[in-house]
């Protein structure tokens, strides 16, 4: 009976696992060929189920097939015969098979073609002809739109690599022979691969590139890259990214380049207040921004909410953190480069962004049968809810105390009731025509301007009462008028002439009650004013020929000529009559450069420059030699070096004012109480880079030179006008620091880590004998972004910052004195510079961006911004005031707490 049972329990076993291997074998065949009935199905539908049931790597753009449908029935056809038989059946889309393996459904009319229109498929034959030189131009398939700053390589060969320049030309010397295949990259873009054959010219190719699309959830395309910023090949100090990408990161208001760029290693966060940038110890006005080559003076709107540059109308922006080379000059700590949106010139489009702080808009008009288009784009803030949170800053009770100090010390508490409106705005607008495939004519323009209204009224003790006005108007206008040629293989040249403007306007007027009573009066009340007005306004224009030879494959060379005139004039005056500052002045710059990109074997390049200016002011030259050198050791690690010297001649001034905030203007050097200042940088680093991730860390030491500052704390009481300008002081300093990077570049989640730390150090012997910390100091910045794609139309990201407090000048007590004319002034005295810090600052921002496939015929998203996520009483500064009555009273102004935003994004392209 056991033995029986024993054979029953093996036969089930047995049966068990036939069973089990057939079912094993129907789910592979299932999966080998495809059984469907489809009736007027989505195509979107059709190619999930390609992806999820069948295993097929499919890449598409859903906004291509939403509306496409499908019919067809399949018994027991092959995957790959059922997949082509759908997609030959919609005469609308076709595919191809990239590299890797992915199947990628387009329009028909978006197939890869080459320059005559045929499709381009890779050659089997015999190789023609070997040790080519291919040119052409890279562009934007769904626009038109030429993308500068593109790579260009050999597939399988690293080494035989090259960059476009800012209209989207390229050379590539010695491509092996006329069937290789050429790699072409563009971040926010799908990789494209062209296959060279003896039929095609590899003369004036024209390559179109298309941006990148979403892949669904189960499909994982092995190299897809989702960098939000790059660092380029043979690069020292370099980081780019693309408008396009910028939307993928929190951001306070809107999608912001500077502050995507401010969450980079080496370039300040902790300035939310500004949305200038600090690179490596740098101030703003150390930093030249060009905007279509024509320089942007003053780069932000709202209190430092936006930066001054809409991302609508933005293509491509480079940053060079130190080292620039000899083609860039005039500044001394970092080169911005932006380039301007061309417009589509194949077709009309229109879109915008509207959230809760303000909105922009754009339109793009084609003509010429895609030989020209025009672009503009205009943004304009508003009040709203969200605008409250913004005048919040400065209404709400700020937190106050005070220090006794000076005659007649005492404590006072208080409440400053403050009232800001302000609103700005900017227009963007570029013209382009191609009157040859080797010619651009372009007129670029910008427009913007800030009104703010600071003003309050202040409610103290019985013993004072009062109100300020404070009133400032500043903009930038700037326009460039730009001719490109690419003449051949070997010659590149572009002539610009362009103009910039900015101007700055304030009208600060304190008015104050002081009521007091002695023995023989009661209730005596003094009213006493201490109004000021500061007038800066700059004019530059600006003529550049700028040159590119290509010797070979390892031998290029740059060089050119600018020409710059200046007018500058300031004046700031007190009390309506008494002019402190009053000063104009001009001057004319002439420089040239000349430098060489050289390659030495497949391991060592080295770039040697000088750039040499003529500055009439003085009557000067001013040599700036720069060097940068790179040695990889393989296809991974590398390390690199840069030095140069860097003057500057229009400097932006600090005139310190410790009751009211600093102020900057902008001056321009002379032989007297403003020289011109000069930088020397050092730097060295490495990097290693794999498939999915980059380390990169660089040590730099910056040397500043003649730096100048203006303050009235060392001046008498009393002095006539002339005076005022003598208190001009120089001084100089240091900044060193080390960058560290490490981030990761594909997959669903991407991201970077961060870390600074840093030391920059000012010397200005009317301070004391020893350095003291800049206003702009910071010793330790950490920095964490994580950008997440759980499906094709998500996109969530987080940022958190964390930077140790910087420096500020703390007031240790006060006096008044009595003016000849019968009225009073209050005096602050304070300790040595920048002798106390701030708290330190942090945040965490978070965004949730979603792609809105169900409005039809355009292309839009909305996404939600949490700013500040965890409600951090980040301090901004501090104010102080003296009253002989109450003394020192100090008024914390805080930045932003927690602060929500919604963004709507819509376009018909």
């Amino acid at each position: 009976m056991l033995k029986k049972k024993k054979m029953l329990l093996l036969l089930l076993c047995v049966s068990a696992i036939y069973n089990l291997n057939a079912q094993t074998k129907d789910t592979i065949e299932l999966r080998s060929y495809v059984r469907e009935f489809y009736f007027k199905e989505p195509v979107i539908n059709v190619l999930h189920d390609f992806e999820t049931k069948y295993g097929m790597k499919l890449r598409y753009d859903k906004t291509e097939v939403d509306e496409l449908k499908y019919t067809g029935e399949f018994l027991s056809e092959k995957i790959i015969d059922a997949f082509a038989a759908i997609i030959g059946g919609i005469k609308e889309l076709t595919y191809y098979i990239d590299s890797e393996g992915v199947y990628c459904v387009v329009l028909a009319k978006n197939r890869p073609r080459n320059r005559t229109g045929v499709e381009n498929r890779q050659y089997r034959g015999e190789a023609t002809r070997k040790n080519l030189t291919v040119t052409g131009r890279i562009k934007d398939q769904t626009n038109g739109e030429f993308l500068p700053f593109a790579t260009v390589q050999v597939e399988g060969n690293a080494k035989i690599a090259t960059t476009t320049n800012t209209d989207g030309y390229f050379t590539l010397y010695n491509v092996p022979s006329d069937t290789a295949t050429l790699i072409f990259r563009y971040l926010g873009y799908e990789t494209q691969y062209f296959y060279l054959s003896p039929e095609i010219s590899t003369d004036n190719v024209f390559v179109e590139l298309q941006p990148s699309v979403s892949l669904l959830d189960e499909v994982v395309v092995v190299g897809q890259r989702e960098d939000v910023l790059k660092i380029p090949e043979l690069s020292i100090g370099v980081i780019q990214t693309t408008a396009a990408k910028i939307a993928d990161l929190p951001a306070l208001g809107e999608k912001d380049l500077f502050r995507t760029f401010q969450l980079m290693p080496g370039i300040s966060a902790a300035n939310e207040s500004s949305a200038g940038m600090y690179v490596r110890g740098g101030t703003p006005d150390q930093n030249l921004v060009l905007y279509d080559d024509f320089t942007i003076y003053h780069q932000e709107h709202l209190m430092g909410v936006f930066s001054a540059f809409n991302t609508n109308a933005v293509k491509d922006i480079q940053l060079h953190k130190g080292g620039f080379d000899a083609k860039y000059g005039g500044r001394l700590s970092s080169v911005m480069e932006i380039v301007g949106k061309t417009g589509n010139d194949k077709s009309f489009n229109i879109g915008g962004d509207i959230g809760f702080l303000g909105f922009n808009g754009f339109v793009e008009l084609p003509f010429g049968n895609e030989r020209g288009s025009f672009f503009i784009a205009g943004r304009r803030s508003f009040q709203s809810f969200m605008y409250n949170k913004f005048t919040d800053v400065y209404s709400e009770n700020q937190t106050s105390g005070s220090m006794s100090g000076g005659p007649g010390g005492g404590r006072f508490n208080q409440r400053n009731q403050q009232k800001p409106e302000s609103y700005f705005y900017d227009l963007n607008a570029k013209l382009t025509y191609n009157p040859t495939k080797r010619d651009i004519l372009s007129l670029s323009f910008f427009n913007g301007e800030d009104v703010l209204d600071n003003s309050r009224e202040s409610f103290g003790s019985s013993f004072m009462s009062g109100s300020l006005t404070d009133k400032t108007n500043w903009g930038n206008v700037g326009s460039s008028l730009k001719w490109s040629r690419n003449k051949d293989d070997k010659y590149y040249f572009n002539l610009l002439a362009s103009f910039s403007n900015y101007y700055s306007l304030r009208d600060r007027q304190n008015n104050v009650t002081n009521s007091s009573s002695t023995s023989t009066t009661s209730n005596v009340a003094v009213m006493f004013d201490q109004n000021t007005d500061e007038d800066n306004r700059l004019f530059d224009f600006s003529l550049k020929f700028d040159n590119e030879l290509k010797i070979s494959g390892t031998n290029r060379l740059e060089f050119g000529l600018n020409y710059s005139n200046y007018n500058i004039r300031y004046r700031y005056s007190q009390s309506d009559s008494t002019d402190i500052l009053n000063m104009r002045n001009s001057g004319n710059l002439l420089a040239g450069y000349l430098q060489d990109k050289w390659t030495v074997g497949e391991k060592f390049t080295v770039l040697p420059g000088v750039r040499l200016s003529f500055y009439d002011v003085t009557t000067r030259l001013y040599p700036e030699p720069r060097l940068q050198a790179f040695y990889k050791f393989n296809d991974r690690l590398k390390i690199k070096g840069s030095t140069g010297y860097y003057y500057q001649f229009v400097n932006r001034i600090v005139r310190e004012d410790i009751s009211a905030g600093s102020r900057d203007i902008w001056l321009l050097s002379d032989d007297k109480g403003i020289p011109v200042s000069s930088s020397t940088h050092y730097i060295v680093g490495a990097s290693y880079e794999t498939n999915d991730f980059l380390f990169d860390a660089e040590a730099y030491y910056k040397r500043l030179y003649d730096l100048s500052e203006y303050t009235l704390r060392f001046a008498p009481s009393f002095i006539d006008n002339s005076g005022y300008q003598e208190f001009f002081y120089n001084g100089e300093g240091y900044s060193r620091g080390v960058d560290f990077l490490l981030q990761k570049k594909y997959g669903k989640l991407t991201g970077w880590i961060g870390y600074t730390l840093a030391e920059t150090r000012y010397k200005f012997p009317i301070y004391g004998d020893g350095y003291y910390a800049a206003n702009q100091d910071v010793t330790h910045e950490f920095k964490t972004v994580l950008t997440y794609k759980p499906r094709r139309d998500l996109t969530l990201s987080a940022t958190w910052i964390y930077a140790t407090g910087k420096p500020y000048t703390e007031p240790i007590g006060g006096y008044k004195l009595n003016t000849p004319n019968g009225g009073e002034m209050n005096f602050i005295v304070v300790d040595k510079k920048n002798n106390a810090r701030y708290p330190d600052y942090h945040r965490l921002d978070l965004l949730a961006k979603y792609d809105l496939s169900f409005i039809k015929k355009f292309k839009s998203s909305i996404s939600v911004s949490l700013f500040n996520v965890y409600d951090r009483a980040n301090v901004w500064y501090k104010e102080f005031s003296y009253d002989e009555q109450v003394g020192i009273t100090e008024t914390n102004i805080n930045l932003l707490g927690f602060t929500p935003n919604v963004t709507l994004s819509i376009q018909l392209k």
